[in-house]
C-alpha cells in the first residue's frame, strides 16, 4: 500500500487562484490607498467641525503661494543639507559603535548604559540643548539630527551582531581570520537586515530632529518656515508645511527604502 502525498499550495499559489479584482482589492497598494482616502475624509470632517482647522482647499492655496514665492525649494535645500550630514554621521558612527558593542563584552558594559540614556532623551530636548550650545545656523540642526538618530542605529546593529552564530565567530577566530576580514565578510553581511532597519529609524528620527532644531533655532529651513506661519497665527500656512513634512517622509520611507529593502533581500526572495 503506497501513501499518496498531497502537496499543499503555497500562499503565492493560493493568491494566484483568486480572481483578479479580489487580488487587487486585497493588495498592499489598495490598503495604502484606502488609508490615504480615509485620512483625507477624516481631515474634511475635522475641518467641518472645528473652525481653526484649515480645510484642504485653503492648505492647497497656501502651498501654491509658498511655491510662487520660492520659499519651498530654498528652505528644503537647507533642511536636506543639514539632514543629510546628520544622517550620514549617524549611520557611520552608529554602525561602528554597534559592531564594537556586539563583538566586545567590555565595550558593551561600558557603552550600553549611555546608549540607553541617549535613547530616552526626546528630540525636542536635544534641539533645546544644541541651540543653547551652538546658537543659530547649520550646526545645531546637524548635531540634533545626529544625537537623535545615532542611538537607534547603534542598538539595531548591536542586536544584529549579537545574533550572529557564535559557532561561526569561534571558528573564524580559531582559524586566525583577521578581525577586519571577520567584520567585513561575516558580521556585516549577517546583520544587513538590522542595518537597513537602523537606517530606516535614523531617517525617521533624524527628520524629526532636524525640523525641531530649525523650529527653535534655525536660520532658514523647512522647520523655520513652519514656525514663521505658526507665530503669524496663520494655520493654513502652517498646515501646508506639515503636509510637506509628511509627504517627504512618506516618499523617503515608502519609495526609497522599500526599494532598497527589496533589492537588498532579492537573494532571500529568490531562495523562497
Amino acid at each position: 500500500m503506497t501513501d499518496t502525498l498531497i502537496r499543499r499550495k503555497s500562499s503565492e499559489e493560493l493568491a494566484s487562484d483568486q480572481p483578479t479584482w479580489r487580488r487587487r482589492l486585497t493588495s498592499d497598494r489598495a490598503a495604502r490607498c484606502t488609508f490615504y482616502v480615509a485620512a483625507f475624509l477624516f481631515w474634511l470632517l475635522l475641518a467641518g467641525l472645528f473652525e481653526r482647522i484649515p480645510g484642504p482647499s485653503s492648505v492647497v492655496d497656501s502651498l501654491i503661494e509658498e511655491f510662487s514665492r520660492g520659499e519651498v525649494f530654498g528652505n528644503f535645500a537647507d533642511t536636506f543639507y543639514r539632514f543629510g550630514i546628520g544622517v550620514a554621521l549617524s549611520i557611520v558612527v552608529g554602525t561602528l559603535v554597534g559592531v564594537l558593542i556586539g563583538l566586545s563584552p567590555m565595550s558593551r558594559a561600558f557603552l550600553e548604559s549611555p546608549v540607553m540614556v541617549a535613547l530616552s532623551i526626546p528630540a525636542i530636548m536635544w534641539a533645546f540643548l544644541t541651540v543653547m550650545w551652538f546658537g543659530f545656523g547649520h550646526t545645531s540642526p546637524i548635531v540634533t539630527t545626529f544625537l537623535t538618530a545615532v542611538p537607534f542605529m547603534i542598538v539595531n546593529v548591536a542586536q544584529g551582531v549579537l545574533g550572529v552564530s557564535r559557532d561561526l565567530r569561534d571558528m573564524s577566530s580559531s582559524y586566525g581570520v583577521p578581525m577586519g576580514r571577520r567584520v567585513r565578510e561575516l558580521i556585516l553581511p549577517a546583520v544587513m537586515g538590522y542595518v537597513l532597519a537602523g537606517i530606516r529609524f535614523v531617517v525617521i528620527m533624524g527628520w524629526n530632529g532636524v525640523l525641531l532644531a530649525e523650529w527653535f533655532g534655525g536660520s532658514g529651513g523647512a522647520g523655520y518656515r513652519a514656525r514663521y506661519w505658526y507665530d503669524a497665527n496663520q494655520f493654513a500656512g502652517f498646515a501646508a508645511w506639515v503636509v510637506l513634512f509628511v509627504g517627504v517622509i512618506i516618499i523617503l520611507d515608502q519609495v526609497i527604502f522599500e526599494r532598497l529593502s527589496r533589492r537588498a533581500f532579492r537573494w532571500r526572495d529568490s531562495a523562497h
